[in-house]
């Protein structure tokens, strides 16, 4: 008796982390392999912070997205950092 079995092998879901700066996005094309969402809340927290630290400060007003969808293009995340100077 032959008992055959199959081995599907289902790969890490696919996100894809688009930024914007000011109103002017930067499409993710390529996408990054992460286990579950969690990890990649984290990711764009923490890809968020390492780009706002790298532009900032740059005139009186400055608004970061980051933004999370998947490969179904459902958007699952949009994280935010707001930089704004007032003169008093």
């Amino acid at each position: 008796m032959n008992h055959s079995r199959v081995t599907v092998f289902v790969g890490m879901p696919r996100y894809f982390f688009d930024f914007t700066d000011t109103g002017k996005v930067f499409l993710d094309v390529v996408g990054t392999d992460l286990p579950d969402l969690e990890a990649a809340k984290q990711e764009a927290v923490k890809a968020l912070v390492e780009i706002t630290k790298d532009k900032l400060p740059d005139g009186p007003y400055r608004e970061f997205v980051m933004t999370v969808r998947d490969e179904s293009n459902e958007t699952f995340l949009e994280a935010m950092i707001k930089f704004e100077m007032r003169a008093r």
